[in-house]
């Protein structure tokens, strides 16, 4: 393996190019936009909205294989979407390349792979400006937070940069071309708190980015300690439930607000967090529905799923998205002054924890199972402390080969101290919500 500080440097050098990916082009001039759009009034909006959404639908119609013949066409309202069937991943994933706009040239097509709250990867297809859009939504949100361009970031997400058996840092590589420290979700653990935390405050970060579950246990670790030199100006969470009283601790240990935010590289739906602590629909970004099981809206107040048309990624065009997320309306306005609508609760993502037996609290495991489309549905229990199962519903013959990957890619976050077994199910069963829990441990344990 190579070198940590040679790491660093290829780190550098694609995170180079995906600076010029994400934020050349149209991404200043789009960010200009949505700077001066967040303060139009919300019948604004609605007419953008309505317009947005038309102009997808025939775009749709006219260059997506998989809309021929399916009945779209233009609407007179947004209540109108509910006339559509919802799409399903399932059916985005059996759909492939039949979803992809065929007036696109392969070579400008851009893949993301995704696992989601379902557990099963997604292959998206994007193209630089849909990038360049997507970003300049985030450039906003991180303004509402109070970070400039260029601020020093520490981020803590799902990437395996270190090998999961190590146990002296660093745990963590440098991405020199966006001023980003990557630091592993993986290893952190009682005996490694300390050395993460030193890191940072020798970094000094104007932003921490990371899941709730990897902050939570150092700024547990802040708090138990006493330490006060690691002071970011804001803290942004994703891809977890954030529950007040990780929000809290948060705030607490690093003495900053906290935003926490929804999304995924569906580019389908973005929900964020204001300066007012109001979750808000980015409403340049998407038409975002609440509805029950049986496909009717959500009274005010009331949990449903999240379903989404969003408007950033032509190149794949979601219409009625389902989202398997759930939310709630709330009918009150934010003193932000945006005349966005407002979520009054994000929930349904909250995904269990692993504990390895070094103590590791391993979150956000659906990673593994990026590029692997001949999965329908995965779980992963933990029944005992040193063992996993990885529950797998092919879509047919599971391969040799990526049974291999499953098993690597687990271990390479687990460590090889925990034992993995791969079985084939005929389905997994959900909660009494409906919910596909993916990640579920049978066992109790000293989890702190």
């Amino acid at each position: 393996m190579a070198p940590a500080w040679l790491q660093s440097a290829l780190v550098s050098a694609y995170g180079l190019r995906l600076r010029q990916l994400r934020y050349g082009g149209i991404h200043n001039a789009f960010l200009r936009r949505l700077t001066e759009s967040q303060w139009k009034p919300a019948a604004y909006h609605r007419d953008q909205q309505l317009s947005a959404v038309n102009d997808l639908l025939r775009h749709a119609i006219a260059r997506v294989p998989f809309y021929a013949g399916r009945g779209l066409g233009t609407i007179q309202s947004l209540e109108a979407l509910r006339e559509i069937p919802v799409l399903r991943k399932p059916e985005v994933q059996a759909a492939g390349t039949q979803l992809v706009d065929t007036q696109v040239p392969p070579r400008r097509l851009l893949r993301v792979y995704t696992g989601g709250t379902t557990g099963t990867s997604l292959t998206v297809y994007s193209d630089r400006s849909a990038l360049q859009r997507n970003y300049a939504f985030f450039a906003r949100f991180r303004r509402w937070a109070g970070i400039p361009p260029g601020a020093r970031t520490a981020t803590f997400a799902g990437r395996t940069l270190v090998p999961p058996d190590q146990r002296q840092p660093p745990f963590w590589r440098s991405n020199l071309a966006a001023r980003t420290l990557l630091c592993s979700s993986y290893h952190l653990a009682p005996d490694t708190y300390d050395a993460y935390l030193d890191r940072l405050a020798a970094f000094r970060p104007g932003l921490i980015d990371a899941y709730p579950s990897s902050i939570e246990p150092l700024a547990r670790r802040i708090l138990e300690v006493g330490r006060s030199d690691i002071r970011p100006t804001a803290v942004i969470t994703s891809s977890e439930t954030l529950i007040p009283a990780v929000r809290d601790m948060v705030l607490r240990a690093f003495q900053c607000p906290v935003f926490d935010h929804y999304g995924a590289a569906e580019m389908a739906a973005l929900i964020t967090q204001c300066e007012r602590g109001t979750y808000h629909v980015n409403p340049e970004f998407c038409v975002v529905e609440i509805i029950r099981d049986d496909g009717e809206p959500v009274e005010m107040g009331e949990r449903g799923e999240i379903v989404a048309t969003g408007f950033v990624n032509p190149v794949m065009p979601l219409v009625r998205y389902g989202t398997g997320d759930l939310a709630s309306w709330a009918d009150e306005p934010c003193l932000c002054g945006r005349a966005f609508p407002v979520v009054a609760e994000l929930g349904g993502r909250m995904d269990d924890v692993i504990v390895t037996p070094e103590g590791r609290r391993v979150g956000r495991l659906d990673p593994i199972f990026k590029g692997l489309g001949s999965l329908l549905e995965t779980r992963i229990v933990q029944d005992a402390p040193d063992h996993v199962r990885v529950e797998i519903v092919p879509a047919g013959e599971l391969r040799a080969a990526d049974r291999k990957v499953l098993l690597r890619e687990t271990s390479r976050r687990l460590g090889p101290r925990m034992r993995i077994d791969v079985l084939t199910v005929s389905s997994i069963p959900r909660s009494q919500s409906g919910k596909l829990r993916t990640v579920v441990r049978e066992i109790d344990s000293q989890d702190r």
